[in-house]
């Protein structure tokens, strides 16, 4: 079994079985029985706990295990277990603020105020995603890109941060809210990709702003993410807004919302990376021949994948196999994952439903293949 197959296996376990724990809570009303006697915060508190002590398990299995089991990158045991515990109690703390935030507005102001308050919390999370990537992950900001050596240059005004992470799989991404984006680029980019690789790379981001498939993907991460807080409020047994207890229930439900989002939301992220790469390159075949080269050479650096079976990529990756990209690039497959230039092109809108699900307890945010154990992926998860 490979690394990448290996790790497939890993997020499937983990996902399921916190989705089979959650929906057995739900079955049985625990949380209702949990909070007999407790206060709202030790009933938030203890769940938040609970949670930890559930995914840790799988944390350490692909964050430490697997990684030194298959040769990869990886830090040793007492280089992870600080950066995991700084990355699990950040995530917690955001997670049980917003809690006992949309707690406080349901018992205020009923269903509405709660809804408000979600949505309100996953604004927020956009605004300072940036900032949680660097507390969660303990990235490192090395500032904006001027020097002489590496410099990329952007004729859109968009700004351009260049990110050191600890983890090989860091591919940074854009962050901020639409209007005022910043595009994140890793630190080992600049010594290991070729200048052309990098400027074509950089292209294809700012035509991920210009063309609003960004603004699109958080918009339906949002929109996701609120109906999901709207079914399980109304649907979920014993799910309020009023009481602690009825709150986690309500979370719980949306996690598995969040489950049905995993096998749902790959589909229209890989039409907006097809559509994005046609769009890129839709002007100039060297653009297309520059465009394949780059993303070979963040294949090499990230030890992806290059191919995968069609059903396993249709159900669980949200970024098309290195194969069908580079195919489409090159000419020589009209792959139907990517659709024809679809008007709605929401990009990276499964991963980021994962990031904003954390407004509501998202417990499948870290549990996925992709940041499994990887605090540094947490927050920004892995984009094309």
């Amino acid at each position: 079994m490979s690394y990448q197959k290996a790790r497939l296996w890993l997020g499937i376990s983990g996902v399921g079985t916190l989705v089979v724990i959650a929906a057995t809570a739900i079955l049985f009303d625990l949380p209702r029985v949990w909070s007999s006697d407790r206060s709202d915060a030790e009933v938030i508190g203890s769940t938040i706990a609970i949670y930890i002590l559930l995914s840790a398990p799988f944390d350490w299995l692909g964050g430490l295990i697997l990684p030194r089991a298959f040769g990869q990158k990886c830090d040793s045991v007492s280089g992870f277990a600080p950066r995991w515990l700084r990355g699990v109690f950040i995530q917690a703390g955001v997670m049980t603020l917003a809690l006992m935030t949309i707690l406080a507005a349901g018992k205020a102001g009923g269903l509405t105020a709660a809804t408000v308050t979600f949505v309100s919390f996953m604004v927020l999370l956009v605004f300072t995603q940036e900032l949680l990537a660097r507390w969660v992950g303990g990235i490192k900001d090395k500032g904006p890109d001027n020097s002489n050596r590496h410099s990329l240059h952007t004729n859109s005004g968009h700004k351009v941060r260049i990110y050191q992470a600890a983890d090989p799989g860091f591919t940074g991404g854009i962050v901020g809210p639409p209007g005022s984006e910043t595009i994140i680029i890793p630190a080992h980019w600049l010594t290991r990709l070729k200048p052309w690789m990098k400027q074509t790379l950089l292209l294809r981001r700012q035509t991920v702003i210009e063309a609003r498939t960004r603004s699109w993907g958080l918009a339906l991460a949002i929109l996701w993410n609120l109906v999901g807080f709207l079914l399980a409020a109304s649907y979920v047994p014993g799910a309020d807004v009023e009481t602690a207890a009825g709150l986690i229930s309500l979370s719980l439900g949306a996690g598995l919302w969040n489950f049905i989002g995993l096998l749902l939301l790959p589909t229209p992220s890989r039409s907006a990376v097809m559509a994005t790469d046609r769009q890129v390159t839709a002007s100039s075949n060297e653009t297309a021949r520059t465009l394949s080269s780059a993303l070979r050479a963040i294949h090499n650096l990230q030890g992806d994948e290059p191919r995968r079976g069609r059903w396993i990529e249709r159900v669980f990756h949200p970024i098309p196999a290195l194969e069908h990209r580079t195919q489409l690039l090159d000419g020589s497959n009209q792959d139907s994952s990517g659709g024809k230039d679809a008007r709605v092109r929401p990009w990276h809108l499964a991963r980021t439903a994962l990031f904003l699900s954390w407004a509501c307890f998202g417990f499948l945010s870290r549990a996925v293949h992709c940041n499994s154990g990887r605090p540094d992926l947490w927050v920004m998860l892995p984009s094309d």
